[in-house]
Parts: C-alpha cells; structure tokens; sequence
C-alpha cells in the first residue's frame, strides 16, 4: 500500500524548479511559497552543537498506548475460497455465493464465525459429497456464526456455501488519513450520470475490508486460495488475482469471467476491478503483464508502466526468488481511496498515474510501481503475521524504490530519496514517535504512517550498511525461502539475519523497530598534539529513547588523502581519539550518510566547506557542503566553485548552483546569464532547464525575447517557467497573446498557471474556458480549480457570474466528493454581493448536504 498526499505532492512537483510568479504585485503569486517552506525545513538540519536540553514535561510525541492487539486466533485454517459475483449497478450491491473449504486449526470445533459487514445472508448450507444441508446461523452485520452439525477436528475438511447479498453503501463507513474509506467494493458512477467520469467498479482489501464484499476469516495471518466468476455486462473488462481461466458468453448479454489463483495468499490482497479498459499487453519471461487504464491513455501505458518488466528481472534477480506469481496486471481507478495496493498479482493504482508522455519528461512514477511490485514478494508471498509487524511489508517497498531508483537513475536520485524519506519521517517524530513494531495502536490503519514506510526504509539501509551487501541480500533471499507463502514476525527477520552472519543482533533489532525515537547526536572535533579527538553526546530524551549504539565510518583528510575509520558509539556521552601525522584538511561524521538521526555538528567556515566539497566521495556530501556555502556567496572561491558546478554531473548538483544567482547583480552578470541561457535550452535535466529560466528571468528585462525561444520545450515545467519569465521580464503587456496556444492542454500545473493570469488580468470571456478544465479533471485537481475560477469570476460580468455559479451549483448538487462541494460552495459565497439570488441557491445545496464536514464549512463561508 502507498499512500500520497496529492495535495502536496502536487505543489512539490508543480513548482519545483523554483519560485513561479507574476511579480508585477508582491501579494499575486503562485503556491510555490509552500514547496520553499518545506525546503527550508529541509536546510536546517546542521547547527552549532549545544548541551543537552533540560527534561521537562512529557513530550508531545509520547504515543498513547491502547489495548494489546496481538496476532489474531486461528481457530480454523481456510484452504480455498470460491465466489461468484454479479452486481445491481443502480443499488449497488454486490450478489455472492462464497464456498469456503475449512478445517479446525488444532482444537474440535462447533461453529465458524466469519467476517461479513454489512451483507444480507440468504441462506448457508454444507456441502457433504453430492448433499446440501442447510446450517443454523446468527447474523449480526459484522459477524456471521456458522453452526455445524457436530463438532469437527483438524483432520476433517468443511466445505460451505454461502448466499449472500453485499450492500456496501448501507453501513456505516469509516476511514483513515492512509485510507480514507474502508467500504470495501466502490460503485464509481454507477448510473453513469457523471461527465467525463467512466463505470467501474473495484475492490480495497486492506486492512480489513475484504469482508465487505466476501465472507472470510479477515485477518492478515491467514492464506488460502481462491477462484472467482465474476458476471458483467459484455462491454466490460474484468480484473482479479491470477490467471484468466476462460470468459463465458452468457445469453442475457452478460460474460463471465473465470480468474484462478491456486497459491495461498491473504484475505485482504483479494481484488477485482471492472470497467471499460484498454488493456495493454506486455510480458516478463513467460508471464504476462498486462496494464489496465482509460482507452485515453491506452497510447501511453507503455511509457508509464514500461520499466515494470525490467523491475522483475531485476528484483527477481537480487532476491534470488524468480517473481511468484502467474501473472502481473497493473491497473488504474478512479476515486481511489490510497495511492496504490498491492493485490495479489493484481496491483491497483490512483488515477493520478495516466499521464500524457509529455508529463513524463519531468517526472516518473516508477517508485509507486516499484513500491507495488516488490510487495509482491514482501507483503505477499511473505506476510507479516499482524498488522503490528507492518514494517516488514511497508518498510521493505519503500526500501525497493530506493534500490531501483539506485540501479536505474543512480547514486544521486537514490541518495536524494532517502534524505526525503529522512525528512518526512523527522517531520512526524515532531508529534509521534512509536516503536516500528508496536501492539499497542488505537486503529489498524495507524500503522500507515511514516515510521512504517520512511523511517522503516532508512532502517533496512542502515541494516544493509552494517552487515555488507552480500550478507543483507542473502539474509532476504534466505527469509524469503523460509516464509514462502506463509506469515512472518519481526523475529523471525531477525533470526535469519543472525543465522547467516553469525552474530547477535537483538541489539539492533531492539533499539530501531521495538523502541520508539531516534539519537540526536552532538559532535565536536577537533585536533591537539597530533591526535583526532571526537567527542559525542547523545541527547535524546532517554526516559523514553534507548542510548543507541551506532556503528558508523567517520573519515578525515590528509595531504589530500581520505582515511576511513569504522566507529562504534555505545555510550551517551563518549571521545575517540586517533593518532595522525598532521592536522586534517576536513572531518565528516556518518562518511557514508546512512544515519537515522539529528546529527548537530558545528559549521567551520568556508576552508572547510570547501574542502568537504573538494574530497566528497558520495553526493550528499558535496550537496550538504554547497548547501552550508550559500551563504558565503559573496567570497570569491566560493562563487568560483558555484560557477563550476553549473557543469556538476549531478542534477541535483546544478539546480542548487542556479539558484545562489537569483537576482545576481555581478559585474559578471552577463556571462553567468549566456551561461543560463545555454543551459536551459541544452541540460538534460527539466528541472534544471526550469531553474535556469526562473533565475534568468530574476536578471531584469534584458532577455525577455528569449523566453519565447524557450516556450516550445517538450517539458511542461520549462513552459510554465517561459511562460512566468516572459512575463516577469518585461513581457506583461504580451502576455495574453501567448496563452490561448496553450488552452487544450490539460495538465493541471499548466491549466493553474493559465488561470493564474487569467484572474490577475481580468481576461473576459473564459468562463467556459475554466468550466471545461473542471470537467477535464476528477478528485482534487477540480477543486483547485473551482477556487481559482471562483476568483476569477470576482471581476466578470453579471453575465459570466451567473454561468459560473449555475455550473458550480449543479456540480455541487451532483458530486459524490464532499470536497468538491465544499469548493463550489465556496466560489458562490464570493459572488453573493453581485447576485444576490444566489442565497437560494446555496440553501438548496446546504439543504441537500449530509456530510457534517461541508455543513460546517458551509456555515463558516457564511459567517454564521
């Protein structure tokens, strides 16, 4: 399971380059500001070393412990399920016959309690040879008690019919900020009465919400195989865990599709998706791999999902387990409820994924799909027992897009993601920190957060760095083999990793997934009488924090030689000291930048930045030490080195040199400018190309005609930042003139900058413009919209208000997204002074909302 923050991974992406702005008025701007927010959070990792902070009261980020929730009880082992599934689109139900063939786990049994929420049973009967009996029940819309004729032992197989009919819209949905529903089965424009919205339907097991669409034993500790017949109308494709069997014409114009997967696999990674597919056909070795999105996007599937064959060689081959199962299908759904799923052979994907090639150029998704596919093996054909042994799915598909952006895109990408996944999991530590493994959580779903994806990851990589390659690489081929098909523990991880390096390692096991927090380290270094000396404090508040011990390379230079030293930190508070012919030219701590942790070292000056860039051996070194120079632009060496690194091999490396020349005043400004212009027509990078413009356009109004040149890039960003430096450069009053060529395109950071302009300048005449990019887009983009077209129509005729709100008024009454009433009611509060009927129109919607989020909104854009 992935989980995006669209919102943010929107403005991050949009405005990455740098800031985006119309600058003829200091308070119109784009919502870059929030990227540099984040960014500056970022930067501020380093500072001078201070003594430990006084303890005071009980932190912030103390979880709270709930009751113990401990592996489930098996009481019965589920060796296959059967279903068979038709729909009523307009009720949305689901019509079901499960068969579930069962037996006693170790002790007789007399009943069999399953998971069924929100079903109508119709009848539950036992199948003996070529006999049918019908059993007592009780039914509870949560629970179904099965009661059997006598009680049965391990050694006797059961197998049960259930009729049964699954009405997910009648019970009483839950959520989570990692999945916001937990409904089970979603109808998406059953009554297809949604512009631009297709049918479908599709199923989200996770955590426990198969039960929703199936009766079963809901727990992740269980396995079973399963087959499915699943009946639509003819038009629709169907989807499901593993292989197509056969389809079956049926004479009522439906088909019925058979899917068979014989390899026991949990509950929860069931799926199904139906709709009106492209399906585009690829294959690995012998297998079949098959992407599944809007016939819109049928063109571009293979740019998408292309790389995935290439994934299963290449994780296949690291893990030394060829991928287990009969096939691999990817497909793409609308409204989805998380960022992605990794359903059995059958991954499922948020719509954001189909994109144009175009968008493609500035951005992959290979790290959701390399996320979902290494689940495959981690997650599951080996599953964690628990939903409190989470991190051994989680943790190890945000480690696999680290290893395959590592292998693929190379050592700066890769060491950027991890220094990401550092800052978003220190992000949440400001208000949670929680062991990885933890037993004590509230709600299943709190398990999603950054700990078992972001601080997970950087564990297994710390893991990596302290046994070696081959050692950690052998230890999951090992786990693999042992677990296949089963459920595991974080012992028994553990266990594995000790029996193929012959050490103990409760130690590490221990301090990073059964304790909760990380060090926050001290460092001062310094050189007297021809030693080293290292002194480190741990600061962390150890009422709650472990004093860690942490094995770590440290490296100096020398004559211009780097000497690497292995350390081992077990104490809070400790010197090392290490003899050395003269005093170093630069010190790093951590060399090899694997550390989870707030590491607070003293900033020496330039000399020693300079020389920590000039002997880096990895990238976060020779970004870490520009990052501390920037501020020390005005020194000559200093700007020398920027200049240099203009050229860097690294992207990454480049970007942040443009940037240090933002309104760059030099003497030399002239060539620094050729120099950008030349790299914003020829970098390789996008990103880098973009920055370049926007620091260009920071320069004045001397190259304003080149921004023109520079607009028919293949890269959406490098237009958005023509399109801005065009005009900050002294293009204002042509600005408009260039637009209109721009209107058809539908990628949503574009579609903000031509609404962008279009409300600082009035433009009549394009409301129509605004309401079908509204219509263009689903979910959250459509929201964006709306609040700039409610904007915009602040400055509109009559006329044009009252088209807009008719718009916003019927989507308001029509949508299913709370959200997106929320943003059409808003629009239409701005308009009340020019029109004021609208109060009857916006009572009619308030009248209408059952949603207590909007209702509350809706009073506050009131002022009530």
């Amino acid at each position: 399971m992935k989980n995006y923050l669209f919102m943010l991974c929107f403005f991050l992406f949009a405005c990455k380059a740098s800031e985006n702005k119309i600058t003829q008025e200091p308070n119109i701007q784009t919502n870059s500001n929030i990227v540099h927010e984040v960014q500056n959070l970022q930067q501020n990792i380093v500072s001078v070393a201070t003594d430990s902070p006084k303890i005071a009261e009980i932190p912030v980020w103390i979880a709270k412990k709930d009751a113990y929730k401990p592996e489930s009880d098996k009481k019965f082992k589920l060796f296959h399920t059967k279903l068979e599934v038709s729909f009523d689109w307009k009720k949305q139900y689901l019509y079901g016959t499960a068969t579930l063939s069962i037996n006693p786990y170790f002790y007789p049994q007399t009943e069999a309690i399953f998971d069924a929420k929100g079903f109508e049973i119709l009848s539950v009967e036992m199948i003996l040879d070529k006999n049918i009996r019908k059993l007592n029940y009780e039914y509870d819309s949560l629970k179904l008690k099965v009661f059997l004729e006598k009680p049965y032992n391990k050694n006797e197989l059961i197998n049960l019919k259930i009729r049964y009919i699954a009405k997910p819209n009648e019970r009483k949905i839950g959520g989570s900020a990692a999945i916001t529903s937990d409904k089970g089965l979603y109808f998406i424009n059953p009554t297809n009465d949604e512009a631009n919205k297709p049918q479908q339907i599709w199923t989200q097991g996770q955590t426990e919400s198969s039960s929703c669409w199936f009766p079963t034993f809901d727990s992740p500790n269980i396995k079973t195989s399963q087959e499915i017949y699943i009946t639509v109308d003819s038009d629709f494709q169907t989807l499901s865990n593993g292989k197509l069997i056969s389809s079956k014409n049926n004479a009522n114009g439906t088909r019925t599709d058979h899917w068979k997967q014989e390899k026991p696999h949990a509950p929860y990674l069931f799926m199904m998706a139906i709709g009106r597919y492209a399906v585009v056909k690829d294959k690995w070795k012998n297998l079949e791999v098959n992407y599944y999105v809007e016939p819109k996007y049928e063109k571009y599937a293979k740019d998408i999902f292309g790389n995935t064959p290439e994934m299963m060689t290449f994780f296949s081959d690291l893990l030394d387990f060829p991928f287990p199962w009969d096939k691999y299908s990817q497909v793409v759904v609308r409204d989805y409820v998380s960022g992605a799923m990794e359903n059995t052979s059958a991954s499922v994907f948020m719509e954001n994924l189909q994109v144009d090639k175009r968008y493609l150029i500035d951005d992959h998704w290979d790290k959701i799909i390399a996320h979902e596919l290494f689940h495959q093996w981690f997650g599951d054909l080996v599953t964690a027992e628990s939903w409190a042994n989470l991190p051994l799915n989680e943790s190890f598909a945000n480690y696999a897009e680290y290893l395959w952006v590592e292998y693929k895109y190379g050592e700066s990408d890769a060491q950027e993601l991890l220094r990401n996944e550092w800052y978003e999991y220190l992000d949440e530590s400001t208000t949670k920190q929680e062991p990885m493994i933890r037993y004590h959580y509230k709600e299943k779903e709190d398990m999603f957060d950054r700990h078992s994806y972001s601080k997970g990851c950087l564990i297994l990589n710390m893991l990596r760095k302290y046994v070696g390659d081959e050692a950690f690489f052998t230890a999951l081929q090992k786990y693999l083999k042992k677990y296949q098909y089963k459920n595991a523990e974080i012992h028994d991880l553990r266990l594995v990793f000790e029996e193929v390096i012959g050490q103990d390692l409760n130690w590490f096991f221990d301090q990073w997934f059964l304790s909760a927090g990380h060090p926050k380290i001290a460092i001062e270094d310094s050189y007297e009488n021809g030693e080293i000396i290292l002194k480190i404090k741990q600061l962390q508040d150890t009422r709650y924090t472990p004093i860690y011990v942490l094995p770590l390379q440290i490296s100096w230079v020398i004559g211009g030689k780097k000497i690497n030293e292995n350390i081992r930190i077990t104490q809070k508070e400790e010197e090392f000291r290490f003899k050395v012919s003269q005093k170093p030219e630069t010190f790093y701590f951590d060399a090899q930048k694997q550390l989870l942790g707030e590491i607070i070292l003293e900033n020496k000056g330039v000399e020693d930045n300079l020389a920590k860039f000039k002997y880096a051996s990895n990238f976060l070194q020779k970004f870490d030490a520009l990052e501390n120079l920037k501020k020390d632009f005005d020194n000559e060496k200093v700007k020398a080195l920027f200049i240099k690194t203009l050229d860097d091999k690294f992207a990454q490396i480049r970007n942040l040199s443009i940037q240090v020349f933002n309104e760059y005043a030099g003497q030399d400004q002239s060539q620094i400018a050729e120099k950008l212009k030349i790299m914003s027509k020829t970098d390789k990078n996008s990103t880098v190309r973009s920055t370049a413009l926007n620091v260009l356009a920071s320069f004045g109004n001397k190259y304003t005609n080149f921004f023109i040149e520079t607009m028919p890039d293949s890269s959406y960003i490098v237009l958005m930042s023509s399109l801005y430096g065009y005009h900050n450069s002294g293009g204002a009053d042509k600005i408009l003139d260039f637009l209109p060529t721009y209107e058809n395109l539908d990628y949503l950071p574009l579609v903000v900058t031509l609404a962008d302009f279009y409300g600082y300048y009035k433009m009549p005449n394009k409301t129509d413009w605004f309401i079908q990019k509204i219509n263009n887009q689903n979910g959250q983009p459509q929201v964006y919209i709306i609040n700039y077209l409610g904007n915009y129509l602040l400055n509109q005729s009559a006329d044009a208000k009252q088209k807009g709100c008719d718009f916003l008024e019927k989507m308001a009454l029509s949508s299913k997204n709370f959200r997106l009433r929320i943003a059409c009611f808003q629009a239409m509060t701005l308009q009340i002074e020019d029109l004021p009927k609208l109060k009857e129109s916006l009572e009619k919607i308030r009248n209408k909302e059952t949603d207590e989020r909007a209702l509350q909104a809706f009073k506050l854009f009131l002022g009530e």
